[in-house]
């Protein structure tokens, strides 16, 4: 029905029942639509709603090039991040398939988000979802067919190129590509160009490695220069300069040319053109506008809850420890001369992880077959051997007996216990002592595990109740979310820092608790070697304080110097200048942070504060949402699903079961409903966040959709008639009530194909949200407000309401002989009655403005990022995506300015003379 008004006019109406109990509803999904700007994915999916998370998902589907590398720092939550762009594309397209390539390790973990945080049921992830791990993506076939493919950890992808080359081709010519990585900007810089090259070959060609590490050198200059724009204690000939050397670099630029003589034609420091010159710069001239990057304590991550933590060092007196540091230096003094690096630094690995793990290196090593990598040279053997015969007759288990006590102390405070080791050995003996003391509470994900019963392992650790304990090796150093955990117990430290670090992200990264993670380290104070590493680790490096991952570059540096050294120097190679080491890594710390500030996102695109509290506002009014559902699922004219709420988990669960009829929907359409009520629901948002698999009732959930779609479909409640007897008329007299639905028009993107459409909608209900306006006309203009709220907008009232048909239609058609002509001049004056609205006069041209000068700052940033662009390639480039943001900008300009305007509902109500 496209016209409910003629349908009036000609009688086709029906109870209101059907309209009263489904307006609610339908103002309810129009709010959703609104407030989460049709991010349908975003508001069904059980997750809390945050700004950078929200801010990333909008930037890449507005994008008509689906092709991003999303950089967000370590925990702050890229795996939701890419799994609610991927939702959505799901939901928009019933066709869309997407692959999606993690580490092995991590496909159990991807899939328990997948399922209970996206709701991505086992059907989807069957037909349109699969999962891979990385060692398998490259024997996949038809990568170039999906609609998006999404690579966790991709820096581990790119070394399967070199088995199967055409696998980076297959990925340079998907239709969709998302990159996850935490640490792009701070690793090796031929590694980032890869991934840059991928989501973006054209600006970053791989045979240009000079030309790429300039261009990261010129940003981290220029990081700098911005700095002192900010700075409030820059004076004007200081920031005098940076404007010199801005315009040297950028001065083609009129935007830039243009701020700059503004910034030089003030005396005020606080002027908004310094801030606008600097926002500029930092957004036009990124390393990449499809990297996407957001830092902890930015403004749009301030409330995103990260664990933190301290460390506790217990200290051992080990009496096999003599034995150990006598070894090494004596190994030491057997490898002069030779280049024996590698085994003398696994050894130093093993010794500091305790007596006992060096007996297990030493036993395996002599064990290895002669042409291993880890056979002993024979003019070494008498020495290996010697020690593991007086480790053998030594008390080895000092360690292990302790962090036993250790462990026992926190599962009596009921606390959740990581215990890891490098040497996997020692991890499965003290698994053994832990399962003879706390049977039941211990699991274990250690190499040579199945991989299935490691992640059920994890799983059965992270949801038991109580204090539980989880007994891991390197297996779970990286990529995996242990946040749910209180404490770490190291058996021993990696000699790398950046393992140790990556170790203890597994807990410091999202969490909702006040205390921090606790890590737990062993010292030796009678050792020279194992107190020398630790005071480097604390003391010079700082990782038990705060997150080292951006030092990631520095410390590889740092070791590889330790490594180095550690033959020559022996436990002296971990003895170097802590205070220069400090600075050191404090300036490399300043650079890094400049450098990433510069390249982050700081600024939301469609949820700033505003939208974000819109949001949130909306989710707060589940009483409302309760009703609205209840009154469409339960009254007379609705759909019979007898929802029934729990009161004491607050989920919902529906009466009806196969076989059952469901009053309001026909028997074909209710085999598609039916289903769709086996999942449990909430109306409310963090009822859903704490129930796994339960789904908030919001406009993306299967079954709220159906229930959209049947109510667009469905005639019933768009076209109603009442008499109502009123003693202030003496004659009959007809209203109209007209609901109109006014929203973004995307019909001015021309043929472009729907998920266009889809993403340029999106872009306008940001800009102009979809509203419904509802009027009462009479054939003259518009009903007085009183009456309006005092006697047409009140309820059906069945006793004393009658609905026209039958014998009434004879009494109406009697008093109000020209109904049609009456209906027709009461639709009028109600368009005429909207038309005068702000919501289609100021509002449009307010939101059109922004549209405009959204499309031109996006223009501007496009054109003055190609200026720079080297090759004739790369310029084509630039030059098409030019062309199509051009165009989606008109469009955008257009449909909000012009906003398409619909009566979804209309209604007469006849008042009688009450005599």
């Amino acid at each position: 029905m496209t016209d409910p008004i003629s349908a009036v006019a000609k009688g086709l109406c029906d109870s209101p029942e059907y309209y009263e109990a489904r307006r609610p509803f339908v103002d309810q999904l129009v709010r959703q639509r609104s407030a989460s700007r049709g991010y349908s994915a975003v508001l069904s999916a059980p997750i809390e709603l945050y700004q950078h998370q929200l801010d990333t998902v909008s930037r890449v589907l507005s994008d008509p090039v689906l092709r991003y590398l999303l950089a967000d720092e370590v925990g702050l939550g890229k795996t939701i991040e890419a799994g609610l762009i991927l939702r959505q594309l799901l939901l928009d397209d019933s066709q869309a398939t997407v692959l999606v390539s993690v580490p092995v390790e991590l496909v159990h973990q991807w899939e328990g988000e997948l399922r209970n945080r996206l709701l991505l049921d086992d059907a989807t992830m069957e037909r349109r979802l699969r999962l891979v791990p990385h060692d398998e993506t490259a024997d996949e076939s038809g990568i170039r067919q999906h609609s998006l493919v999404v690579v966790d950890e991709a820096h581990r992808l790119i070394p399967h190129f070199s088995r199967r080359p055409e696998l980076r081709e297959d990925l340079l010519h998907t239709k969709g590509l998302l990159l996850l990585s935490a640490t792009p900007l701070h690793g090796h810089i031929s590694a980032f160009l890869d991934l840059l090259n991928l989501v973006d070959p054209a600006a970053f060609p791989r045979d240009d490695l000079d030309g790429f590490r300039e261009r990261v050198e010129q940003r981290e200059r220029e990081a700098t220069s911005l700095q002192v724009l900010a700075s409030r204690r820059a004076n004007l000939r200081q920031r005098g300069a940076v404007l010199d050397g801005l315009l040297v670099r950028h001065g083609v630029d009129p935007v830039v040319a243009a701020l700059v003589q503004e910034c030089r034609s003030t005396d005020d420091l606080t002027a908004p053109a310094w801030s606008d010159l600097i926002n500029y710069v930092r957004e036009t001239y990124r390393i990449s506008r499809r990297m996407i990057r957001h830092r902890r304590n930015s403004a749009t991550t301030e409330e995103y809850p990260v664990a933190g933590r301290q460390a506790t060092v217990v200290a051992i007196a080990d009496p096999a420890r003599a034995v150990v540091d006598e070894f090494l230096e004596q190994y030491r003094d057997h490898l002069v001369g030779r280049s024996a690096c590698l085994p003398f630094a696994q050894a130093v690995l093993y010794g500091l992880g305790g007596p006992r793990a060096l007996m297990h290196h030493l036993e395996r090593r002599l064990a290895a077959e002669p042409d291993s990598p880890e056979a002993v040279p024979l003019l070494d053997r008498a020495l290996l051997e010697a020690t593991v015969a007086r480790l053998q007759l030594t008390d080895t288990s000092t360690r292990l007996r302790l962090a036993i006590e250790v462990v026992q102390e926190r599962l009596d405070r009921n606390l959740k216990v990581v215990v890891i080791g490098t040497s996997s050995d020692i991890a499965r003996e003290f698994l053994e002592f832990a399962k003879t003391q706390w049977d039941g509470l211990v699991v274990e994900h250690l190499s040579g595990v199945e991989r299935d019963m490691g992640e059920r392992n994890v799983w059965s650790f992270l949801t038991g109740p109580g204090g539980r304990v989880l007994v891991g090796d390197h297996t779970l150093e990286e990529g995996r979310n242990l946040q749910d955990a209180q404490v770490l117990v190291n058996l021993d430290l990696p000699l790398d820092p950046n393992r140790l670090e990556q170790r203890i992200g597994r807990l410091d990264r999202f969490a909702r608790r006040t205390q921090p993670a606790e890590i737990v380290a062993f010292t030796e104070p009678d050792s020279d070697w194992v107190t020398a590493h630790l005071r480097l680790l604390d003391e010079g490096i700082g990782v038990f304080d705060q997150s080292v991952a951006t030092l990631q570059r520095k410390l590889g540096e740092l070791f590889e110097d330790v490594l180095g050294r550690l033959p020559c120097e022996g436990s002296r190679a971990f003895d170097v200048d802590l205070p220069a080491l400090r600075a050191s890594l404090e300036d490399e710390r300043v650079e890094i942070d400049l450098l990433e500030e510069l390249e982050s996102v700081t600024a939301a695109s469609d949820f700033d504060e505003a939208g974000l509290a819109e949001l949130r506002d909306a989710e707060r009014d589940v009483a409302g949402l309760r009703a609205s559902f209840a009154r469409l699922t339960s009254a007379r004219g609705g759909i019979g699903l007898r929802p029934q709420e729990d009161p004491r988990t607050g989920l919902v669960r529906f009466g009806v079961e196969h076989g059952d009829v469901i009053s309001g929907v026909p028997d074909d359409r209710a085999e598609e409903l039916l289903p769709l009520l086996a999942r449990p629901r909430t109306y409310a948002r963090d009822v859903a966040i704490s129930r796994g698999g339960a789904a908030p009732l919001r406009i993306g959930d299967p079954l709220v959709d159906w229930l959209a779609d049947y109510l667009h479909a469905d005639e019933r409640g768009r076209a109603r008639a009442v008499l109502r007897r009123y003693a202030g008329v003496r004659e009959a007299a007809l209203w109209l009530a007209c609901d109109f639905l006014i929203e973004f028009d995307p019909a001015y993107l021309g043929a472009a194909d729907k998920a266009a459409r889809r993403r340029l909608r999106r872009r306008g209900d940001a800009l102009l949200p979809p509203t419904i306006v509802r009027t009462w006309t009479d054939s003259v203009g518009a009903a007085p407000i009183i009456l309006e709220r005092e006697v047409l907008a009140l309820p059906f009232d069945q006793g004393s309401d009658l609905v026209i048909r039958g014998q009434v239609w004879n009494d109406v058609l009697s008093a109000l002989p020209d109904w049609r002509q009456l209906c027709r001049a009461s639709g009028e004056a109600a368009f005429d009655q909207v038309q005068a609205m702000p919501i289609l006069t100021s509002v449009p041209m307010v939101a059109a403005e922004r549209a405009s000068q959204e499309a031109a700052a996006r223009l501007a940033v496009l054109h003055a990022r190609s200026q720079w662009l080297r090759s004739a390639s790369e310029r084509a480039s630039a030059e098409r995506e030019l062309k199509r943001e051009e165009l989606l900008g008109q469009a955008l300009v257009q449909g909000t300015l012009r906003p398409a305007v619909s009566i979804i509902a209309c209604g007469a109500v006849v008042l009688w003379p009450a005599s």
